[in-house]
């Protein structure tokens, strides 16, 4: 090259004429959110907001450095355990600030704006108070008249239908469309075998009766699911949710004498990790302290009024398999439990082993679900 030649270059591309190809600029990306709001970026995002119900799992199924994209969020919700499980690799998780506690209505605006995100992301659970697309709170739109686009994904609220649009919908807007499609296909194979073994005998399933008891190691009963959420995900395993039958939302309180009266075939506790508060499930918690906690559980005289309970028909799952597309996992096992002639094949905990190797930047190691009357070593 010439030396006029190469201070023409100079002069009119910079330094990229030193290169035979310059590098492509980013492209602007649009998606239609779970809430069927157009969102564009100027590039995929790299300082992300996370609300309190959109588990940071999601984007560790993503990305390999998850925190990295994150400039604040709501460490509480589904989010309540993810410090503890990622600060060994990656120790800045502590560092994160913290914009809301309990719920996006608790929400500083302000201290949104400050931190200079080029998207937020919530959940329709958190985003239109449980669900309810009429009456979304003002942080919304304040967040959206200040210029910060805000997506709304759901993993939660009718997780059969939106959890792999919402993964695709993360994908997008952080550059990593290949990796939600690679998790998308793994999570549709296995629903697709759910259902074929479930709904393709000959012989019609019959379907027990199931009562979720969330968060049971709360002093009050019965905190449960009715239209949605767990109900869409009992449903799938070849239960029924007797939830469904009163509840007129996706979430609320059922009454212990009406559970009584009705007689569930399957009592079905969820619980997180809780030191000292009975059952507890999820990472970290060993398969002892887990059947102990059910143990515990179990024994709780005004629970042991429902026949379940008291012979012994319990399944036990972590909480938060309710906010995640991790939810498959539990899924499986669930329905291997209440169908074990049909799914006998199927292993919960291959399935997480799989998760943890192809797509977990750090692992889910724990105890996840647990039945009444299993032992310390399968």
């Amino acid at each position: 090259m010439s030396g006029l030649r190469l201070i023409a270059c100079f002069l009119l591309f910079g330094m990229s004429c030193l290169s035979p190809v310059a590098p492509a600029l980013a492209a602007p990306v649009t998606v239609v959110d779970i809430a069927g709001r157009v969102v564009t970026l100027d590039k995929p995002a790299t300082r992300i907001v996370l609300g309190h119900w959109v588990t940071l799992d999601a984007l560790s199924l993503l990305h390999d450095d998850p925190v990295s994209l994150l400039v604040g969020w709501g460490d509480s919700g589904a989010n309540t355990y993810q410090r503890d499980l990622l600060r060994e690799r990656f120790p800045a998780v502590d560092a994160i600030p913290v914009v809301a506690n309990g719920s996006i209505d608790q929400m500083s605006v302000e201290a949104v704006l400050a931190l200079q995100p080029d998207l937020v992301i919530l959940s329709r659970f958190d985003a239109f108070r449980f669900g309810d697309t009429g009456s979304a709170p003002p942080q919304l739109a304040q967040l959206e008249e200040a210029g910060i686009p805000v997506v709304i994904v759901d993993f939660f609220i009718d997780p059969i239908a939106n959890t792999v649009p919402s993964l695709r919908i993360i994908g997008e807007l952080t550059g990593k469309a290949a990796q939600a499609d690679a998790f998308a296909e793994f999570y549709e194979a296995r629903l697709r075998r759910l259902a074929l073994a479930l709904d393709g005998a000959d012989v019609a399933l019959k379907r027990p009766s199931v009562f979720l008891h969330a968060f049971a190691n709360r002093p009050e009963c019965c905190f449960s699911a009715g239209r949605g959420a767990l109900d869409g995900l009992i449903g799938l395993a070849g239960g029924h949710n007797i939830g469904s039958e009163s509840l007129p939302g996706a979430i609320g309180q059922l009454g212990l004498e009406a559970v009584i009266v009705r007689n569930p075939d399957i009592y079905l506790p969820t619980a997180v990790n809780e030191a000292g508060k009975g059952l507890s499930l999820g990472p970290g918690v060993s398969r002892p302290r887990a059947i102990e906690g059910l143990e515990s559980l179990l024994a709780r005289r005004e629970l042991t009024a429902i026949a379940a309970v008291k012979d012994g028909r319990a399944f036990a799952l972590w909480h938060l398999f309710t906010h995640t597309p991790l939810h498959i996992v539990g899924l499986e096992a669930l329905a291997r439990h209440l169908h074990p002639d049909r799914l006998s094949t199927v292993d919960a905990q291959a399935t997480l082993d799989e998760v943890n190797s192809r797509f977990l930047t750090v692992p889910l190691t724990g105890t996840f679900w647990i039945a009444s009357g299993d032992a310390v070593e399968d």
